[in-house]
């Protein structure tokens, strides 16, 4: 009897310690409500449309404030042109997944121009206005990539 109860203490905290484990892995973010994609959706593609239409001003808008305050306006224009130019020169975006804790959020988007595509992994923070990108990372080009 007691072999039984060491033994389902040790499975337990070894469930336990799995599921810690697998939520350090992934942040504690889950595959988001379909509300919270539909938001984090609509922020990224304000910005890209915004883009589109060559409505810098707008497309600021959609970043996060921490981003603003380090970044005025002028410098993140340039940062966007000279190193996200599929963002800048962007044709349309595709989403996969997104991820959420409530307060962050990340989705994957292939982001399509004139020139070609490029993968972009978005992050999102949760402001009282809605959802604003604060950061933005481009996955390493492939030239197989050319549209």
């Amino acid at each position: 009897m007691v072999f039984r109860m060491k033994r389902g203490l040790w499975l337990l905290m070894t469930l336990m310690l799995g599921g810690l484990i697998l939520r350090a892995a992934d942040g504690g973010m889950r595959a988001s409500k379909p509300e919270v994609r539909k938001e984090v959706v609509a922020t990224i593609e304000g910005q890209l449309g915004a883009f589109r239409a060559k409505d810098t001003k707008k497309a600021y808008t959609f970043a996060a404030a921490a981003l603003r305050a380090q970044n005025p306006l002028r410098q993140f224009l340039r940062i966007v042109e000279n190193n996200y130019p599929e963002i800048w020169a962007n044709t349309k975006g595709e989403f996969g997944v997104v991820r959420d804790d409530g307060t962050r959020a990340t989705v994957l988007v292939q982001v399509f121009s004139t020139d070609g595509r490029a993968d972009y992994d978005y992050g999102l923070v949760k402001e009282k206005d809605g959802w604003r990108i604060d950061s933005v990372l481009r996955h390493a080009p492939n030239k197989a990539d050319k549209v």
